[in-house]
C-alpha cells in the first residue's frame, strides 16, 4: 500500500482525472498473486497510472468486471488469447484468472458506469440464465454441459457476486431487502457482467449468495431465467468434510454466516452452541440456501429444478429438458454429453483424483437426527429420516407455517 501510494504520488491520477465521463487506467506493474487471502483485491497490484481512457473500454472482449466498492467499478484487462470464458479450461475463472492473468486495471464510478447502461438499454435480464446450488452438488458440471455447447459466456461464481453477497449480508434488518437501492445494484452488477444484449450468458452463483439472489434477482432483472440445482444430503455434507477439513471448513462457515441474510443469521444464533459437529454447521448452512427455493415455489414462482442424482442417472434425458427449457438446438446433445467425460475440477482440490485421496465419511446417527428437528422448528420443514437419502430430497419437504 505504502509503494502504491508513492506510485500515485508520482504518477497520478490528479483531480481533474476524476471529471466527466471517463475510466482511470493503470497498467499492472507487479501482480503479487495472493487471490488466496482473501479473494479479489485491487490492492494485490502494483499500478502505474496510465491516464482516462473514454468509459466504452469497459464493453472490450477482454475486459472484466473485477470488483466494486461504494464508489466505483472495477475492471481488469487479461491478456489476450485466453479463452476466459471458457468453463471446461477454466472452472474457477473469476476466482483466479481475472486476477492472476490481468494486465491492467480500469477503474469506472458508479454513476458513470450506470449511464453507460442506461445508454445502452439493457434492462430486463432476458439473455441470462442463472443456476442457485447448496454446494457440492455438480455445479460446475452443470456449467460444463452448457460450456460445451457454445451457446452461453458461461461465468462460474464471478466474484462480484461475492461481493454483491457481502453488501447485502450487512444489511441490519431495519430496510426492506429488496429495497430500490438494492434492486438497482443487483441489476448494475449483473448488466456489467452481462454485457453484451445480443449474446447469452450463464452465471453459477456463488452458493453462499443464493439466500440473498433467489429471493431479489427477478425482482431486479424480471425475465432472467433461473434453475435450481441440489443433492441428497447426505453426499453434499461429507463431500463438504472431505474437501475442507474440519478446522478449515470451522473457519470458512465463520465467513458464510456473514453472507447469508440476517434473518438466518438470528436463526443461527439459537443453536451456535448445539453445533459441535462440522456436519450440523454444513446443513444449516444447506438449509440456508434451500429454504429461500422453497418459499418462492410457495409464493408461487416457478422455477426449473434438478437433483444431481437424477442428472447422472440419465443423463440425455436430463440434457434434452434443459436445452428445451433454454432454447437450445438439440443437435447439439454430443457436446453436452461429452462434460460428462470430463474432471470438472482437474487440477484443482476439488478434483476427483485429490478427493479421492480422502477417506470415506459416514454421517452418524446423531447428526441424522440432529438435522430434522432444527428443519421442522426453525424452518417450518417436516423433513423425514429417509428424505435424507432420497433423490428427490427436496420434493419430499412439507412446509409449516
Amino acid at each position: 500500500v505504502v509503494l502504491q501510494n508513492v506510485f500515485n504520488l508520482i504518477y497520478g491520477p490528479n483531480e481533474t482525472d476524476f471529471k466527466g465521463n471517463k475510466a482511470l487506467c493503470y497498467d499492472i506493474k507487479i501482480n503479487f498473486r495472493f487471490y488466496h487471502l482473501g479473494g479479489n483485491n485491487v490492492n494485490f497490484f502494483l499500478k502505474k497510472y496510465r491516464g482516462t481512457v473514454d468509459v466504452s473500454v469497459i464493453d472490450e472482449e477482454n475486459v472484466i468486471l473485477y470488483d466494486y466498492n461504494p464508489q466505483e467499478f472495477i475492471y481488469t484487462r487479461i491478456r489476450k488469447g485466453m479463452e476466459h470464458r471458457n468453463a471446461t479450461k477454466y472452472p474457477i475463472v473469476f476466482q483466479l484468472n481475472t486476477h492472476n492473468k490481468a494486465v491492467q486495471v480500469i477503474i469506472v464510478r458508479q454513476n458513470v458506469a450506470k449511464e453507460w447502461l442506461r445508454r445502452r438499454k439493457l434492462t430486463d435480464g432476458s439473455n441470462i440464465c442463472i443456476l442457485h446450488s447448496i454446494g457440492r452438488c455438480g455445479s460446475t458440471l452443470f456449467a460444463n454441459i452448457l460450456s460445451q455447447t457454445e451457446q452461453f459466456h458461461v461465468y462460474s461464481e464471478p466474484f462480484p457476486l461475492t461481493r454483491l453477497g457481502f453488501t447485502l449480508g450487512q444489511e441490519s434488518g431495519t430496510t426492506p431487502m429488496d429495497s430500490p437501492e438494492n434492486l438497482d445494484l443487483i441489476r448494475t452488477v449483473f448488466l456489467l457482467l452481462c454485457k453484451r444484449e445480443d449474446e447469452r450468458y450463464f452465471i453459477k452463483s456463488p452458493v453462499v449468495f443464493t439466500g440473498h439472489l433467489i429471493n431479489l434477482i427477478h425482482k431486479a432483472l424480471p425475465q432472467v431465467k433461473e434453475l435450481f440445482l441440489h443433492r441428497a444430503l447426505t453426499n453434499v455434507l461429507p463431500s463438504f468434510q472431505k474437501l475442507l477439513g474440519t478446522l478449515r471448513f470451522y473457519g470458512l462457515t465463520r465467513i458464510a454466516f456473514d453472507l447469508i441474510p440476517m434473518k438466518y443469521r438470528n436463526i443461527w444464533k439459537k443453536i451456535e452452541a448445539e453445533t459441535d459437529s462440522v456436519y450440523k454447521r454444513a446443513a444449516f448452512l444447506i438449509l440456508v440456501q434451500m429454504h429461500p427455493y422453497y418459499l418462492e415455489c410457495q409464493a408461487g414462482r416457478t422455477m426449473r429444478a434438478y437433483s444431481f442424482e437424477s442428472i447422472v442417472r440419465n443423463k440425455e434425458a436430463f440434457c434434452r429438458d434443459l436445452f428445451s427449457y433454454l432454447d437450445i438446438n438439440q443437435k447439439l446433445l454430443p457436446q453436452a454429453l461429452s462434460a460428462f467425460s470430463i474432471d470438472s475440477q482437474e487440477g484443482l482440490p476439488l478434483s476427483k483424483k485429490i478427493l479421492g485421496q480422502y477417506p470415506k465419511v459416514v454421517l452418524s446417527d446423531e447428526e441424522r437426527r440432529w438435522v430434522r428437528p432444527v428443519a421442522q422448528n426453525l424452518f417450518g420443514i417436516e423433513l423425514r429420516q429417509e428424505d435424507l437419502l432420497a433423490t428427490n430430497f427436496p420434493q419430499s419437504y412439507t412446509f409449516g407455517n
